[in-house]
């Protein structure tokens, strides 16, 4: 008889995740769960949260319990010239839970490609977030933008108009955006070009045939319209309003979404700026997939806590009660022996050493 493994919601995700990467040629990649605390300090704005639960070693050096993989990942993976290293991940991290708001053990799952990382590798890696996507729920999205459509456009600008029109966009906030565009009539052109971009919406076609419009960098268009056409287009959107770690990222970037859950299950993008602060020659490209969002939408409550309870008395056999069990177990059902069923436990039948089973 098979065994039977009775695996949480989290876990069934994480293996048809490892699957799913594994066959595209991607590695499963381990690590320690502890890194410096200085890789974390130097990169605190990459990071989900910038609480770190640290400890001092033996060493007198300040560790910290890992919050996150990319950046571990990127610490001890080579340079590559002409080959691509691709790696997958299950790990937990260590930090504030987005559905606990408590320091908490996440398992997270996730893919880097790093080397020579070109536009078939960008399509891929894109293609994958999408898939990893629909295999947690087929009523997801997979919001893409990139980051060079916008910084072309912010490049435009005086610097210190380019966080507030970052923020602006960020919330799309249209009135604001004019607003700027108005008071600033020489930057009138770049400011209502990225007023366009925060109320751009429609298909992919419609939404690729505006931006040729407004004339934007056209190799960033270019690169845009291939990785969208490898896209599901039922699945996906175009939204210029993710701009997070525009300091590490460039390029295409991403967030998944899936229904049931307000927060992104899925973050990722084109990370060359965090390769070159890091001293690494390489392209990059990852994704991250936060299983503790999904918690409430994957949790499988049980309609039992076990399947038999198997009543006996002080007068029975020990070895005949604990036979019993065996054979119970033996048959693929779970079983628990009592004297008296607890009025809390839920069971499917009680098998009653004395001769009365009741289901």
């Amino acid at each position: 008889m098979a065994e039977k493994y009775n695996l949480k919601g989290e876990e069934k995700v994480l293996f048809k995740l490892r699957s799913l990467y594994s066959s595209f040629g991607y590695k499963t990649y381990k690590m320690s769960r502890f890194e410096e605390y200085d890789l974390y300090a130097r990169n605190k704005d990459f990071l989900v949260s910038s609480n770190i639960i640290t400890f001092t070693d033996t060493d007198g050096k300040l560790m910290a319990l890992k919050p996150d993989v990319t950046l571990s990942i990127v610490r001890s993976v080579r340079d590559q010239n002409n080959s691509v290293s691709r790696i997958c991940y299950g790990e937990n991290v260590y930090r504030v839970s987005s559905s606990s708001g408590t320091f908490r053990e996440i398992m997270q799952a996730g893919l880097e490609c790093i080397g020579d990382v070109g536009l078939l590798e960008l399509c891929e890696v894109a293609s994958l977030a999408q898939m990893s996507l629909t295999s947690i729920s087929k009523n997801s999205i997979l919001t893409i933008s990139h980051i060079g459509i916008v910084e072309s456009l912010l490049n435009q600008i005086p610097d210190i108009l380019a966080p507030i029109v970052a923020k602006a966009l960020s919330a799309r906030n249209v009135s604001a955006l004019g607003a700027l565009a108005d008071n600033n009539p020489y930057y009138s052109e770049p400011l209502s070009k990225i007023a366009k971009l925060a109320m751009i919406s429609g298909s992919t076609d419609e939404v690729l045939s505006q931006l040729s419009d407004m004339y934007v960098d056209e190799k960033s268009l270019s690169e845009l319209r291939t990785i969208a056409k490898t896209l599901d287009p039922k699945r996906m959107r175009i939204d210029f309003s993710i701009l997070d770690g525009m300091k590490y990222y460039n390029g295409i970037v991403f967030r998944g979404y899936v229904q049931g859950v307000p927060s992104a299950v899925i973050s990722g993008g084109q990370y060359d700026k965090l390769m070159r602060r890091m001293k690494k020659r390489s392209r990059a490209i990852g994704f991250a997939v936060y299983l503790d969002s999904l918690e409430r939408l994957l949790e499988d409550v049980p309609d039992y806590d076990v399947d038999t309870v198997l009543k006996y008395s002080d007068g029975d056999d020990i070895n005949v009660v604990l036979n019993k069990a065996q054979e119970i177990r033996n048959s693929g059902k779970s079983v628990v022996t009592l004297k008296e069923p607890d009025m809390n436990l839920r069971y499917r039948e009680l098998v009653d050493m004395g001769g009365k089973d009741n289901a």
